[in-house]
């Protein structure tokens, strides 16, 4: 194992996963990501992973599993709970009987596909890692190498910056202007800062902190590109060919402009709007963006274009919004993430500056310089030092 993919290792299973002896470890990859298929992965990364799990006394147990085959536009004909693709059987056994679940499945995250999964996860109390750096080249990348507790650090203290109540502006030189009031964390309490250790989902690399839940926004958003995920399920490439004009009145969207993405995608929201509502389906929801400063990935190190666009979303350059809200409807099946990105916005709540073009405003916080302090061998803030011939 190269020292880059060693460190990356060791950083996931200690800072993320946080292994103990004696546990019992389910790592889980899909066979297709072997072959071209969405769920990214190689033989090598779940090896070193699985030794590195024995290393630490712990019990690892390996599944390839096949995914359901399914069409990857999910409209007009949406599923409901009862006919929607299922979590394999043989993997549900198999999560009932862990303790810690790695996961290399795109297929199955909490956050872009089924409501089955967070479900699930919170029913067995069962802690999940994301490893989103699922091949060799991946975990011996600057993004893999950043160490964990830094990210988690930024993503902490980005969050302490939302309060409810505020205004918040986001801007872009694109003629993007909303403005609205933060209103209450969308998963309860009084605060949006929270830290993942402490939840079943824990995202490797992390890299997006939580969702701003906005109240009567108003304004214009330009947008041109979609995280590639729900692109796909409603049929628009994620880089769009012209630019899609969004009119926000009351956190509503009211209109989409453009050329056909926005076509497409008014087409969709209509559609949605059956299932679950004009409320629901016209929702905005969000923003909030990326905050890891190496979150941008070259051909070689990833040769798959859309899984490079989907990492660029974790970077600081990166806000987007999400459109619809699916979490109210219980016959609807999935985790509503129909993210539309800006690259270069500027974001302030309050008179804090949360994100500008790429800078945070986090970055000279005494907490995340003083976990900085810990790793000066390690990539940080300085993400332009440790990779080239990136293109956002």
């Amino acid at each position: 194992m190269p020292s880059q993919a060693a460190i990356a290792v060791n950083d996931m299973l200690d800072n993320c996963a946080c292994i103990e002896r004696d546990q019992h470890v389910l790592i889980l990859a899909a066979n297709d990501g072997l072959y071209g298929g969405t769920n990214i992965v190689d033989e090598t990364a779940v090896a070193w992973i699985q030794a590195g799990v024995q290393a630490r006394g712990a019990h690892a147990t390996v599944m390839w599993v096949d995914m359901p085959v399914r069409p990857t536009v999910i409209w007009p004909d949406f599923a409901t709970t009862e006919t929607v693709w299922k979590i394999p059987p043989i993997v549900q056994g198999a999560m009932k009987s862990a303790d810690l679940l790695i996961s290399h499945v795109f297929d199955l995250s909490s956050e872009e596909h089924l409501k089955e999964l967070p479900a699930m996860l919170k029913e067995l109390k069962l802690p999940m890692v994301r490893n989103m750096a699922s091949t060799a080249p991946l975990l011996c990348t600057a993004w893999a190498r950043t160490p964990h507790d830094v990210i988690a650090e930024i993503r902490y203290r980005t969050a302490e910056l939302v309060k409810p109540g505020e205004r918040f502006v986001l801007s872009h030189p694109n003629g993007t202007h909303v403005e609205g009031t933060v209103g209450a964390p969308g998963r309860g309490g009084d605060q949006y800062a929270y830290w993942r250790k402490h939840g079943y989902y824990r995202p490797f690399p992390d890299g997006i902190y939580p969702a701003v839940e906005p109240v009567d926004a108003e304004g214009v958003y330009i947008f041109d590109r979609m995280m590639p995920i729900w692109a796909r399920k409603i049929g628009v490439p994620p880089k769009f060919s012209a630019p899609v004009r969004m009119t926000i009145e009351k956190s509503l969207i009211r209109k989409l402009d453009g050329g056909p993405e926005a076509q497409v995608l008014s087409e969709f929201l209509a559609e949605l709007a059956k299932v679950l509502g004009e409320e629901d389906a016209y929702a905005v929801r969000a923003p909030h963006g990326g905050i890891h400063p190496s979150a941008l990935i070259s051909p070689a190190q990833c040769p798959d274009e859309d899984y490079r666009e989907f990492i660029a979303s974790f970077h600081p350059s990166s806000l987007h919004l999400h459109m619809g809200r699916g979490g109210r409807n219980k016959a609807f099946p999935y985790n509503l993430h129909t993210a539309v990105e800006l690259r270069g916005a500027t974001l302030t709540i309050g008179n804090r500056v949360v994100h500008d073009n790429g800078r945070l405003g986090v970055e000279d916080h005494p907490k995340v310089l003083e976990v900085l302090a810990r790793y000066p061998d390690r990539p940080g803030l300085d993400g332009e030092r440790w990779h080239t011939g990136m293109v956002t």
